[in-house]
Formats: structure tokens, C-alpha cells, sequence
């Protein structure tokens, strides 16, 4: 039987018998598999390891979070197999589907847990931002009888904002879960949020680039809002009936990438429009404070503003400003490089790091500074009266 030790992450005993049986059935077992699919949970060492394992007295640490002697014993043996198969440098295999990660203090993919936390964060304070923004229609009804349409229509573009933010963070909330610790129940959560975070994102690109906020599209709004619905439906539905990996990346890829488009054609026809009304976007007060704290975010605050005019004398805030309309072009850019992350994927470094780790990662940057253009962009338009 093989020799199971107590591993570092897992302070457990194991109890086998010898681990020669194990690099001999390995070593054949892998000349016969890898030169098909590589499924680590298929070679016959794997099984071998799992039928012989045993484990007892589980720490409590482990126990709360999920972790059972079988799950445990998973993870042994697919750490146990990957040790060997790195010793005799052969190509690290899948388990299930999804890579040998070494968990840290417990936590299944830390590094995928951690920035999955680090975009809630950064979800959350754009939510802060937005919602800040939404709370000036009830000011505008202390001080007006009748509340000015293009307020109205700025509120509606806030709530589709505020929507996605909502999502965003259970999305995330969900997303750290399943990287904490990765079980059936926390798959589903997460590739539900995931799928919930496209749709919605979808959304408030469609609203904006097509007008529906506008009063007279009231009843088109919500047609196409609740067809977003029913597809989300079908999806969880047609999922629990069978669920199929392939599908899942492919409606994901599809509807983000028509979501990439519109904002690159919104983000143009910003531009134009801040560019033809260049005057009057110059010398208004009104969008200061927005355009400011943009340029703060990207690090081109007064100080260094000032530091970089000693140098270039035409350089001004004003001038940093006419990059503001295409951060949505920017971010989209960061995003389909990590989508090409996440299709073209590579074994763990150091069984920590993987494509989809550093997918999460990419993600961090646009949601830090997206919310506030969006702010921008309903303020700048409707100084431009094109809102």
C-alpha cells in the first residue's frame, strides 16, 4: 500500500504500507494516458492512492471550512501524484478538470481567493461612488416641483449602474467562496455569478449606447430588461440539466464580447462628442471634480500634474482630460487580455499562479476606475445636452 504521510497543509495522520507501488504504477500508468487527454483522475496510480488512503483526526480548522478525510485524502493524492510526475519531468496532469493547486492556511487557490476578495473591494467602493450620485434625485425634489427629465434619465442610467454593481459583489462574494474552497455547491454559486455579472454588464452597455433610458423607451427597457431575465433562466436551467463546460465559456465569451464592442463604439462616440464641445467641456466647473478624481485614480493627480508642466508647459489638466473618454477602450483592452489568459491556460507556478489567478487579477483595475467614468459620462453629457 502507499506510504501517506502527514502532509505540511493538512495536519492529519496517514497510514500506508510503502511507496514503491506507487512510482511503478505511475511510471506506467503515465506512458498510457498522457499521450491521451492527461486526466489525472483517471490514472490507475490516483485511484490506487485513493482507495488506500486513510486519514484521522481531522483539524477543526479544516473541518469548518469543509474539509473531510475524503476530500483530504483527494488532496494528498493528487499533490502525491504531481510530486512524482514533476520528479520524473513529465507533463503536470488535471485532476477533474482543474489544476493541483497547494492550498495556503487552508484556502484551496489563495491566490485566485485573494483577488477575487480584491475585486469585491474595489466593487464595493465604485457601489459607494454611484450610489453617492442616485441619492441627488430626492435633493431635486426638496428643491423643484416637477423633476427635470434629463435627471430622471441620469437616475436610470445610475440604477442600471447600481444594479451591476449589487451583482458584481455577490458575483465576487461567490468567486472567493469557491477559490476558498472548492466543493459542487460553490462551483454552481460561482458560475452563476459569473454568468449574472456578464448579463448585467451586457446591460447597462445596451441601455447606454441604445438610449433605453430615455422616458419614451420606458416599455422597451423593460422588455428587453426582462428578456435578460429569461435568459439568465434558461441558462440556470439548461445547466442543471446537464451541465456542460463548453456551453457555459462559450454564451459567457459571446455575450462579453458583444458587451467588449458597444463599449468600444460608446467610448468613440464619447470621444467625439467631448472633442466637438471641447470649448465648452474646458470651461465649465460642473465637471472638475469628475474629471479630477479620475485623474487622481490614474495617478495624474495636481502634484505630478504640476511637476509634468514644469517640463512640458502645454501639459494641463485640461489636456489629461481628453484621454478620459476612451478608459473604456483601456479597460476593455485589459480584459481581452485577460480573456486570451483564460482560454490559452497554463499549469500552476509553483502550483500557486495560473492563467485563471492572473484572470482575476487583470480584472481589479478596470471596475477601479470604470464607475467613476461612468459618472463622468452622464455628467459630461448632460453638460453637452446629449444625454
Amino acid at each position: 500500500m502507499i506510504l501517506c504521510f502527514q502532509s505540511k497543509p493538512r495536519r492529519n495522520n496517514h497510514r500506508h504500507r510503502s511507496n514503491q507501488a506507487l512510482v511503478i504504477v505511475t511510471l506506467l500508468s503515465l506512458c498510457v494516458t498522457l499521450a491521451q487527454a492527461s486526466i489525472g483522475d483517471e490514472l490507475p496510480a490516483f485511484q490506487y492512492c485513493l482507495a488506500t488512503c486513510h486519514c484521522a483526526n481531522l483539524p477543526s480548522e479544516y473541518t469548518v471550512v469543509g474539509w473531510s478525510c475524503t476530500s483530504n485524502c483527494n488532496y494528498y493524492c493528487q499533490q502525491t501524484i504531481t510530486d512524482e510526475i514533476e520528479r520524473l519531468n513529465l507533463p503536470v496532469v488535471q485532476f477533474y478538470g482543474k489544476w493541483p493547486f497547494k492550498t495556503v492556511l487552508g484556502v484551496q487557490e489563495f491566490w485566485s481567493t485573494m483577488f477575487s476578495l480584491g475585486n469585491l473591494y474595489v466593487n464595493y467602493q465604485s457601489f459607494r461612488v454611484i450610489y453617492r450620485e442616485f441619492k441627488k434625485l430626492p435633493k431635486q425634489k426638496q428643491n423643484s416641483a416637477s423633476i427635470n427629465t434629463t435627471v430622471v434619465e441620469s437616475q436610470i442610467l445610475n440604477w442600471q449602474s447600481l444594479v451591476l454593481l449589487v451583482v458584481s459583489c455577490i458575483g465576487w462574494c461567490f468567486s472567493s467562496i469557491f477559490h476558498f474552497r472548492d466543493t459542487a455547491l460553490t462551483e454552481v454559486l460561482d458560475y452563476f455569478g459569473a454568468f449574472a455579472i456578464i448579463l448585467c454588464n451586457l446591460n447597462v452597455i445596451v441601455v447606454r449606447y441604445f438610449k433605453l433610458y430615455k422616458l419614451r423607451f420606458k416599455s422597451v427597457l423593460k422588455l428587453w430588461q426582462l428578456s435578460l431575465i429569461a435568459l439568465y433562466i434558461y441558462h440556470l436551467v439548461r445547466l442543471f440539466m446537464d451541465w456542460d463546460y463548453t456551453y457555459n465559456m462559450n454564451i459567457n465569451v459571446v455575450l462579453g464580447l458583444s458587451a467588449m464592442i458597444l463599449w468600444f463604439l460608446h467610448s468613440f462616440a464619447i470621444g467625439r462628442i467631448y472633442n466637438k464641445n471641447i470649448n465648452l467641456v474646458s470651461n465649465t466647473i460642473t465637471l472638475v471634480p469628475y474629471e479630477t478624481n479620475i485623474l487622481q485614480k490614474l495617478h495624474l493627480h495636481n502634484h505630478k500634474i504640476t511637476r509634468l508642466r514644469s517640463r512640458h508647459k502645454r501639459l494641463s489638466l485640461a489636456n489629461s482630460s481628453h484621454w478620459i473618454p476612451y478608459i473604456p477602450i483601456f479597460n476593455n483592452v485589459i480584459l481581452l487580455c485577460g480573456l486570451y489568459l483564460e482560454i490559452n491556460d497554463f499549469k500552476p507556478w509553483k502550483r500557486l499562479i495560473d492563467a485563471h489567478c492572473l484572470w482575476h487579477l487583470l480584472t481589479i483595475f478596470p471596475s477601479y476606475i470604470w464607475f467613476d467614468w461612468n459618472v463622468w459620462d452622464v455628467e459630461m453629457s448632460i453638460v453637452t445636452n446629449t444625454l
